[in-house]
């Protein structure tokens, strides 16, 4: 199976600063880059964005920085906009520099790509089949926040957020167990005067980062993890054979967690070894000269942008992982960004079913010691079959057709 994934912080915040002839070569080349990026590495089945930007004479009418992509769904998420910050200092800037309108909307965040034939789910559902994907149009996209408080324009306060995005497959064929994969789009804080020789400036903007961090182990794998683990309850209570819907199942692989972006920190960094502390992999450990530029069009001086994947001995096999993402890369000769893009194969590590057929697909539910005891072989419930497996309190509820 092949999962490939592609990291770019495109710059848009600059772009809006830019007199308005620059913009429109600015705009063509950067789609131009993505375009060629995308088709330069087999068409990638996740395209993470950082820095994209909206602009119009209302929200209702606002351009994206990004034209569409045949073959792609974009979908954006902006953080800040003019509309709904009081503070304008950021915008009354942007309209100086680039020219613009006195009345112009903007926004600005982060953004997704998917490839239309990717199996995209929300982020708590159970299917058991990557084709039982939600008829529902639009995106399943989580956005939780990472940083907020008062908006003061400048990037010392602006929120941060990381999207999620979940994606169901059956790498061991149709009717195998599930791998659920799940990508999460970040761009973390970064403050005025950080690496410019300021300890204290360097320290404060290491403990933000670090909290978002947090956020991100804690509070969202973590939590997800844990409740995988407890058998996927409903608010805290096992659940019932009857509350289970058709079509899902526990019964299913490790999930894997893909951390991209723009993470704002370098690879001698707390930040940095945090991560590898937490058992996540840099699946591309070649950037060669770096990732960030002084401007566009220049030399790569500085890596702050990743791709991330794990938990490695749960979710990856960080041996046959090390062997696998020697191909990964960053792309230099990409040149419209002050970032430059990576694009990364997850090395991905299946494991054999034992005696798996479709009939004995199940989900893990809990009963009572009394339940046990009544029922040691399989039985009917209506259309669905029930197994009691042999561990004591997991007996197995198979949800054939």
């Amino acid at each position: 199976m092949e999962f490939k994934i592609l990291n770019w912080n495109i710059g848009g915040a600059k772009y809006l600063e830019e007199t308005k002839e620059k913009r429109k070569k600015t705009l063509t080349d950067l789609n131009k880059a993505l375009r060629t990026l995308i088709e330069g590495n087999n068409k990638p089945d996740v395209i993470t964005l950082q820095e994209i930007v909206r602009y119009g004479k209302s929200s209702k009418d606002a351009s994206e920085i990004i034209n569409p992509i045949k073959g792609y769904k974009y979908f954006s998420f902006p953080l800040i906009d003019s509309d709904s910050l009081s503070s304008k200092d950021k915008w009354e800037k942007v309209k100086k520099l680039g020219g613009w309108p006195r009345d112009t909307f903007f926004a600005q965040g982060n953004a997704f790509l998917f490839r239309n034939d990717v199996p995209h789910f929300p982020v708590w559902d159970l299917s058991s089949s990557s084709e039982c994907r939600p008829k529902k149009p639009g995106h399943f996209v989580e956005q939780v926040i990472l940083e907020s408080g008062l908006y003061f324009g400048d990037r010392n306060t602006e929120p941060r957020a990381a999207l999620i995005a979940h994606f169901i497959y059956n790498p061991t064929g149709k009717n195998g167990k599930p791998l659920d994969i799940f990508v999460i789009n970040v761009h973390l804080t970064t403050l005025m005067m950080e690496r410019e020789g300021i300890p204290d400036m360097d320290l404060t903007a290491s403990d933000i980062r670090q909290n978002h961090l947090s956020i991100i182990f804690r509070k969202i794998i973590s939590r997800y993890n844990i409740w995988k683990r407890l058998g996927f309850p409903i608010r805290g209570k096992i659940r019932k054979l009857k509350e289970w819907r058709a079509g899902e199942s526990a019964d299913r692989f490790e999930p894997v967690w893909i951390l991209a972006g723009d993470f704002n920190f370098t690879p001698e960094s707390v930040e940095y070894e945090r991560i590898m502390k937490m058992n996540f992999i840099d699946v591309v450990p070649g950037k060669g000269s770096g990732t960030k530029a002084k401007g566009v069009g220049n030399p790569a001086t500085l890596t702050l942008d990743y791709i991330f994947a794990g938990p490695k001995f749960i979710s990856l096999d960080p041996l046959i992982a090390a062997s696998e993402i020697t191909d990964n890369f960053v792309d230099h000769s990409i040149k419209a960004s002050d970032h430059y893009p990576m694009c990364a194969n997850i090395p991905f590590t299946i494991p054999k079913e034992k005696n798996r057929s479709e009939s004995d697909r199940s989900v893990t539910v809990r009963l009572s010691s009394n339940e046990q005891a009544k029922s040691q072989n399989r039985k009917v419930i209506g259309r669905q079959t029930v197994a009691l497996s042999e561990s004591p309190g997991t007996p197995t509820k198979s949800l054939s057709k």
